[in-house]
């Protein structure tokens, strides 16, 4: 019997009298009969240390069960994983990524890492390897789950233990923890197997931070998941490395029970998931579990040709050329592929400008954002951002998954009727009304053109849509005027030009009070402010310089020129302006509104080409600095 393997004795649990080695402290934690280990494979597959070596660099240098230092293949992939680029410039960082290595396991293991450096001088054993004046490690742990938050904590206090005790070469910690670890997590499956009846597993979800992803990203969160339905290459750039892992897994999280099935997300070539599935036959409408089979969740978005790296190092640049993935990097290299460029890059920089119009959001779709980021907004908790301020269900992830599992599954009803349906003449315009217009046409289309759509068509039965309706959450509660007022917040909150444009802000807020007549009362002050910033924008440097220090020490309107204090003084709505506005003819009232929704238009040309300008210079200085 090796290392990894482990025989319970269903009798009785043997005492040792020395001190127990790891696999016997494992013994002693399982209760006597427990027959889970014999039935299903460890979770738990090992723990390593990635040592990083100046002359050969990340290597691994430990592991246990022993028997992993022999695995060619998993010590060949790891150390680039363990060890990201640029983990030497934090104390200490985490690392997740998936990992492939079918000689020890023929699915997707699950790693996280914890780096942390230590000055030489503090090291108690100092051997003839250490020659700089830092030592950095890694301590990984391999799963066969995605359980990131558990194994996340004691990861955290076992590696600064580990450094703490000053003589690296004392692993007798690390083995301890490797049999404490897999009682623990056999106790918590053991505790959680009434949410995995129910198709949840609340442990798959602890490490990740919905509210705090939804908060930072805001609308766009919703274009990523629709992204993620299409089936499209995504890559995540960003620093630190957790924070990067976390995004992507926040994000796969809103998509109904996609955490329980990531088994092939390690490699395109993997493709188990696909093959062990059955159509459902029968639906329980009170049984969760038979309500997400019958819908053919979860989606296998992950599978064939498909690739899901949290963490994606140099050396497997490879992975790009799979037909769809999200992927993370800190390699700014990712960024510059050419042949195998990506399709996005986050911060949602749309490379091909027809999948940017096809994720653009409906109407309906920013209005069922808005009432979820007003729920965050208004339970938001300072000193925990992770959980709503009195700590009630509304707000909290397991409200805001809910919430985009209705979105979901409306969604995927949706595309089955379109597919099914008689196919609509180019001749007919599409009715606004319809979910397939509340949802983006173009969106469903892309979706239904995807071999994750044919493979979840043929496993739901054509009753799906009459059961599940083919409605948005948000039907029948948007308006031309609210739809307005989105598009404008969000587009100033992207560009975090709210302070200069604050008087546009509040002019329209005013005008909107009035009605859709008064927009034309505020045009000529949103031209005149758009005037005033692209004349700010085409103004050389040298002369706005020379003006920013002419108006240095100025800290009151009387002070500002003339021309500055009416953009900064908002505009008066009076009781006249509002009478005479109600008795308006027909007429005029058309022409106030197209005056109106023209300096709209102009508003939104604008965000979008200084956006443009922006994102192209920032590009050209990071070109230049490296």
């Amino acid at each position: 019997m090796s290392d990894c393997e482990l025989e319970v004795d269903k009798t009785q649990v043997k005492q040792p009298t020395s001190t127990p080695s790891p696999t016997e402290s494992l013994k002693q934690h399982l209760p006597v009969g427990n027959d889970i280990l014999e039935k299903n494979p460890r979770t738990i597959q090992g723990i390593c240390v990635v040592d990083f070596n100046h002359l050969v660099g990340p290597q691994v240098e430990f592991a246990y069960p022993t028997e992993l230092l022999r695995n060619e293949e998993l010590c060949t992939r790891l150390p680039f994983l363990a060890l990201p680029d640029g983990s030497h410039l934090s104390e200490e960082d985490f690392c997740y990524f998936h990992i492939l290595c079918r000689s020890l396991y023929p699915e997707t293991i699950f790693g996280i890492s914890c780096n942390r450096q230590i000055n030489s001088d503090a090291l108690i054993n100092k051997g003839a390897e250490v020659t700089r004046s830092m030592v950095q490690k890694a301590v990984v742990i391999l799963a066969t789950k995605p359980i990131f938050g558990p194994l996340r904590e004691k990861l955290a206090m076992v590696t600064r233990a580990y450094f703490a005790q000053g003589d690296l070469s004392n692993t007798a910690l690390l083995e301890q923890c490797y049999a404490t670890l897999e009682s623990n997590v056999q106790t918590m499956t053991a505790s959680h197997a009434t949410e995995k009846i129910r198709g949840d597993d609340s442990t798959l979800y602890m490490g990740t931070s919905i509210r705090n992803f939804l908060y930072q990203w805001r609308f766009k969160a919703l274009s990523l998941v629709k992204l993620l339905l299409m089936q499209r290459r995504i890559l995540v750039f960003g620093y630190p490395v957790e924070r990067l892992c976390t995004l992507q897994y926040s994000l796969v999280a809103l998509i109904p029970t996609l955490l329980s099935s990531l088994q092939d997300a390690a490699s395109p070539e993997l493709q188990s998931w696909s093959h062990n599935r059955i159509k459902a036959e029968s639906l329980k409408m009170s049984d969760r579990q038979s309500l997400l089979s019958f819908m053919g969740l979860p989606l296998s978005l992950f599978s064939k040709d498909s690739v899901f790296q949290p963490y994606c190092p140099l050396q497997q640049l490879d992975l790009m050329k799979s037909k769809s993935y999200l992927i993370g990097t800190t390699n700014r290299i990712f960024k510059q592929q050419r042949e195998h460029k990506p399709d996005v890059i986050v911060d949602l920089h749309f490379t091909d400008p027809v999948l940017g119009n096809a994720v653009a959001l409906t109407p309906a779709d920013r209005s069922w954002m808005d009432q979820i980021l007003t729920v965050i907004h208004e339970t938001w908790n300072t000193s925990d951002p992770s959980q709503p301020a009195l700590m009630q269900y509304e707000g909290s992830d397991d409200y805001l998954r809910s919430r985009f599992e209705e979105y979901v599954l409306g969604f995927l009803s949706t595309a089955k009727l379109t597919e099914h349906q008689p196919a609509r003449s180019a001749e007919t315009p599409l009715d606004n009304s319809s979910a397939e217009a509340q949802y983006g046409a173009e969106a469903i289309r892309l979706f239904r053109s995807t071999s994750v759509f044919a493979e979840w068509d043929a496993l739901t039965d054509e009753s799906l849509c009459d059961l599940i309706g083919c409605k948005h959450p948000c039907s029948g509660k948007v308006s031309a005027i609210s739809d307005v007022t989105l598009r404008l917040s969000a587009g100033l909150h992207d560009l975090r030009i709210d302070e200069s444009l604050a008087p546009t802000r509040e002019a329209i807020g005013a005008a909107l009070q009035a009605g859709g007549a008064g927009l034309s009362k505020v045009a000529s002050s949103w031209r005149s402010d758009l005037a005033r910033f692209n004349q700010g924008w085409s103004t050389p440097k040298s002369l706005r310089s020379a003006r920013n220090s002419a108006d240095m020490g100025t800290v009151s309107n009387e002070n500002l020129p003339s021309t500055r204090q009416e953009s900064l003084a908002p505009p008066l709505q009076t009781t006249a302006d509002t009478n005479s506005s109600n008795t308006d003819t027909p007429s005029t009232l058309q022409s106030t509104s197209a005056q109106g929704y023209s300096a709209i238009s102009n508003i939104g040309s604008f965000l979008s080409s200084k956006k443009r300008a922006w994102t192209a210079a920032r590009q050209g200085r990071n070109e230049n600095t490296q």
